[in-house]
């Protein structure tokens, strides 16, 4: 099957009529209440073998027909959750906030938005014309930007959907952090190919992308050493998952920072460098001299990923984890491990998750660009990738531990306590070595009421940061 994917992209663009098409996507990062409900279907629902974010709606249905006995009050909740989805249009979401904060420090996977935030509008909705082209348009509206987050046309087939414009990404299994990419820095244009429909037997899932990225004042030239340039590196990014067995999902993640400014780039420089990484990566001054300051195309971040899902004494459970790999290939050991586990019926009205990760010194760090892997200074991957001065690149390491109580049907409790310790060792050689770090700690609560229409809900979001600095951000909202 995976020869025959060229030809499948070919046929996208011709008028053949296919029997199914392309799909919506769920919201990412903006609806916890319906998040939480489709995690938890995903543990213990048949075929639910997603490794990458936002999950289409077209997946999540189906595998919410596999849980319509075994377990029918998430069956119902998720029916009436997902009945808009079913739609051929729809207004899907909408949600406003209110909140006072004293710190400009950035809320996690929250694109960039701060903790002195007050003023919060969001909105998402979908329309379908036939099965082969829809629109998505999403958005977030603050006090200082609007931010589309998932706005874009899509177009295609069930094995070759086309996404162009603000289409997010969150390559991990992992819930409150992603080392290779998340929604944690705002989103750009892009345009990506994927699969709404699994591939074989083995559930085989695809996604790449290409998008350029905002300006960099200070490239590496491609022409004379030691010259420093202004321009717009691109990104390019893979996810490729499989299932080799009913409880195991595998996946392989990539993410290719390069050229930019007057760094030329042809294709057969890109495909050397993705499918080849160390052949022109982690240049020496000796490569240099005899190739040319252009040969070492840009920075790369890779990962590989596993989620084992199965029951432990009629406990259901999901335990996974990824090793992340930043310019290993040709040059030092720099890399991110990380693992967690999700119990989402620890009891019926418990669901718990602990999450760790651990990274190098110099992850998101890119010698060719002066911002590394950010948009706005904001980490493309972890939320912990920030929590250090500037152009100053430390290992960390952080814990999360999320506790979500439903102690009514219409009221829950959602707790998220995070820990982060910078500065793991002493081997950094970027940034000043007299920079120091506290613990930080984070402590975010959400409590929300469901309405016959609507919901409502306090959040708190307290803490200390690791420059030492206390924060606070309290805030109600409303959503329908």
């Amino acid at each position: 099957m995976l020869k025959k994917l060229p030809v499948l992209i070919g046929l996208m663009f011709s008028s053949q009529v296919f029997a199914s098409g392309v799909s919506p996507y769920l919201p990412l990062k903006q609806n916890p209440q319906l998040e939480q409900l489709v995690e938890k279907l995903l543990v213990v629902g048949d075929n639910a073998h997603m490794m990458s974010k936002p999950y289409k709606t077209t997946e999540v249905l189906k595998v919410l027909k596999s849980i319509e006995h075994s377990y029918p009050s998430l069956y119902q909740k998720l029916f009436n959750e997902l009945a808009l989805y079913k739609q051929t249009d729809a207004m899907t979401y909408a949600k406003a906030t209110i909140a006072y904060g004293n710190e400009s420090k950035s809320i996690p996977n929250q694109r960039g938005q701060s903790v002195d935030t007050y003023l919060k509008l969001e909105a998402a909705g979908f329309a379908n014309f036939g099965n082969h082209f829809g629109v998505s348009v999403g958005g977030i509206a603050n006090e200082d930007n609007l931010l589309p987050t998932q706005s874009f046309v899509y177009f295609g087939n069930e094995y070759a959907q086309v996404d162009l414009g603000y289409r997010e990404r969150w390559y991990s299994p992992f819930n409150d952090s992603a080392m290779i990419l998340s929604t944690n820095a705002k989103t750009l244009p892009s345009i990506g190919i994927s699969n709404v429909e699994p591939i074989t037997d083995f559930d085989i899932r695809y996604d790449l992308f290409y998008m350029k990225m905002k300006t960099d004042p200070a490239i590496n030239s491609g022409k004379e050493l030691g010259l420093k340039v202004e321009g717009k590196p691109h990104l390019a990014g893979v996810h490729l998952s499989f299932s080799p067995f009913d409880d195991l999902t595998l996946s392989a993640n990539r993410l290719l920072q390069f050229g930019g400014g007057d760094r030329s780039v042809g294709i057969s420089d890109f495909a050397e460098a993705f499918f080849l990484p160390g052949n022109n990566d982690n240049v020496n001054a000796e490569e240099t001299q005899k190739f040319g300051p252009n040969y070492e195309l840009g920075d790369q971040l890779a990962s590989v990923s596993f989620d084992y899902k199965g029951t432990w004494f009629e406990l259901p459970f999901s335990f996974y984890g990824d090793i992340g790999f930043e310019d290993t290939l040709g040059g030092s050991r720099n890399n991110s491990y990380n693992f967690g586990l999700y119990l989402p019926y620890l009891s019926e009205d418990h669901s718990l998750r602990l999450e760790n990760s651990r990274w190098q010194t110099e992850w998101y760090w890119a010698k060719l660009y002066s911002q590394g892997n950010t948009i706005d200074k904001q980490a493309l991957g972890h939320w912990g990738g920030e929590q250090r001065y500037f152009q100053h690149y430390p290992s960390a390491e952080s814990q999360s531990v999320n506790w979500v109580w439903q102690y009514a049907s219409t009221q829950n409790i959602d707790i998220t306590f995070r820990r982060i310790e910078t500065e793991m060792d002493s081997n950094n050689k970027i940034g000043a070595a007299d920079r120091s770090y506290s613990i930080g700690f984070e402590l975010e609560t959400r409590y929300t009421q469901q309405l016959q229409e609507g919901y409502w809900g306090l959040e708190l979001y307290t803490g200390k940061t690791v420059f030492d600095d206390n924060f606070f951000r309290v805030g109600a909202f409303y959503g329908w």
